[in-house]
């Protein structure tokens, strides 16, 4: 059966592991609503899988353990109770209607339930002999109810799980192809973390999802990782990717992306957005878009003509959305740098996630901080919770190169210390040479690590959707 742990705080601090074994860190208001969300969360997981959900909550009361379904109805395991509680016999089974029936979690008791019939999935099949009746065995304390009668979902779930493919990367995947077949080693450690980078960025989405890319401070490579990360989207999962410069006044994303057939913009497609509230044209999208080659995704430019006015302001962007939203299953949306702009402001509400981004930069880092402040006073918090910190490593000159390695590393942990108190994951892009002079992103120039990152940051930011 699939299980979700939960390690809780008195202050909100949550630890989650999910049954891949995957953990992430969190936060809430308080440990009741870090409770309640753990909860609703292995509903929502008990909804995807057709099938019920243990889950064990640990917090400063005790330990509890529960099933959750898709209905959002708990149900207190009733073997764990029986096992921490003194014997009371004719008690019936602990169970629990709905999450406003439950016994909380940490160990405060709920209102004594009334005597109830059992849960119909605990029933007695016909004809068999009903708990306490003259055909069932009876030696003074009242038998336990039956198990619920498995499903197919739950025979489909009992499958092992299938065995890793033969290794292609690493020194084993060397030796397979060495032997022309004949071996069959298993993949190391590090491709099978790659492979399962692989598998959360294919993973399925219900509906269109928008990501947003935020840091009020300009060169702080959001531009860059909204492309490669649409990038590492469009080669690993598949088309339908759409990189949208949101900048209030004159973004670069146009410019460092593939060239079109065209030079129309955000603004060009405003202006015809009308055409497109019917899906039959979305054939004519590719005299707005660009479409970026290999790398399976389209570029929706800003506006070509900077001022100190929006061109676009926030109804626009959520017009142009409401329409985009239709032709593309992900929008990942390049943000400007004023959190007044009503594009801004717009894009942050509409967003299902948030990545931050930063240089491994004082300046940079130090915005950063002041980005996630306003988004936090803004009510984003959960929002920022479910995202990823994405941080790019800065060139190291060779002069006084050991002394700006060390200051570099310090200030990352920093980093990571602060942010870490946000965002779900944070994921270090390595300094990339042919990411250096701004010209046109080449995703074939970038560097293996560089490469592996953004596969990473992708698995983190599909992980959060």
């Amino acid at each position: 059966m699939t299980q979700i742990n939960a390690r809780l705080s008195a202050n909100g601090e949550a630890q989650i592991t999910g049954s891949n074994g995957r953990t992430w860190n969190t936060s809430y208001a308080d440990l009741e609503a870090a409770r309640q969300s753990v909860q609703e969360t292995a509903a929502a997981t008990a909804a995807a899988i057709d099938s019920p959900v243990q889950l064990v909550i640990s917090d400063p009361a005790g330990e509890q353990r529960m099933l959750v379904f898709a209905s959002g109805e708990a149900e207190v395991d009733g073997a764990h109770a029986a096992a921490a509680a003194e014997p009371a016999p004719m008690a019936a089974p602990a169970h629990v209607g709905t999450p406003a029936q439950a016994a909380r979690p940490g160990g405060a008791a709920a209102e004594p339930a009334r005597p109830a019939a059992p849960p119909s999935s605990f029933a007695p099949a016909e004809g068999e002999a009903r708990p306490g009746s003259a055909h069932a065995a009876f030696d003074g304390a009242e038998p336990p109810l039956r198990r619920r009668r498995p499903t197919a979902a739950d025979f489909a779930a009992s499958r092992p799980s299938a065995s890793q493919s033969p290794a292609q990367e690493g020194w084993q995947g060397a030796v397979n192809g060495l032997s022309g077949g004949a071996l069959r080693l298993s993949p190391g450690a590090h491709e099978v973390e790659r492979r399962e980078w692989r598998a959360s960025a294919q993973r399925g989405l219900a509906g269109h999802k928008t990501v947003v890319f935020v840091n009020l401070k300009g060169g702080a490579s959001k531009t860059t990782s909204c492309y490669l990360a649409a990038a590492t989207l469009g080669r690993v999962r598949g088309g339908n990717v759409l990189a949208w410069d949101n900048n209030e006044n004159k973004g670069t994303l146009g410019d460092r992306a593939m060239a079109a057939s065209h030079d129309h913009t955000a603004i060009d497609l405003l202006a015809n957005v009308e055409r497109f509230a019917s899906p039959s044209n979305a054939h004519e999208l590719v005299n707005y878009v660009r479409p970026q080659g290999e790398n399976k995704f389209h570029v929706l430019a800003s506006q070509n003509q900077a001022g100190d006015k929006e061109v676009i302001d926030g109804a626009a962007f959520v017009q142009l959305h409401s329409v985009l939203r239709q032709f593309y299953h992900l929008a990942l949306v390049d943000t400007g740098n004023a959190s007044t702009a009503g594009t801004w402001q717009a894009a942050v509400e509409i967003a299902d996630e948030i990545v931050l981004v930063a240089m491994n930069k004082e300046d940079s880092s130090k915005t950063l901080a002041a980005t996630v402040d306003t988004l936090v006073e803004m009510g984003f918090a959960d929002k920022l919770a479910r995202g990823v910190l994405l941080v790019t490593q800065p060139p190291v000159p060779s002069k006084n190169r050991k002394t700006r390695v060390a200051a570099n590393e310090e200030r990352l942990n920093r980093i990571r210390e602060h942010f870490g108190h946000y965002v779900r994951q944070i994921v270090i892009a390595p300094y990339d040479e042919a990411l250096d002079d701004g010209a046109d992103i080449i995703f074939e120039n970038l560097s293996p690590s560089t490469q592996e990152a953004y596969l990473e940051a992708t698995a983190a930011i599909v992980d959060g959707l």
